[in-house]
């Protein structure tokens, strides 16, 4: 069977989707406020996070943390940014 190559762009938007929209749900049924489980997330490191969504049950798989594990760093570095300006809106709309 011949190698295929990955799409690691491809996987970083689907991991940021799934890694957000399972936060969104955690922040907002979380016994903290929406705020502060948001701001408690505001620098994430994609690997920790999908690790503790997944054990919470969420949208994430364990194929996700295998994938997390390959990622190039330029890929790994590209999906933490788009996690961290989600995060960062989602504070200052709850800020205002």
């Amino acid at each position: 069977m011949p190698h295929r190559k990955i799409d690691w762009y491809s996987h970083v938007e689907d991991l940021a989707d799934r890694l957000l929209e399972s936060l969104d749900y955690l922040c907002w049924v979380s016994r903290d406020s929406p705020l502060d489980c948001y701001k408690t997330h505001a620098d994430p490191d994609p690997l920790v996070l999908a690790t503790e969504l997944l054990s919470e049950g969420y949208k994430v798989r364990e194929e996700d943390l295998k994938l997390l594990k390959r990622m190039p760093d330029k890929y790994y570095k590209l999906l933490r940014i788009k996690l961290q300006r989600q995060i960062e809106r989602a504070i200052k709309n709850l800020e205002r």
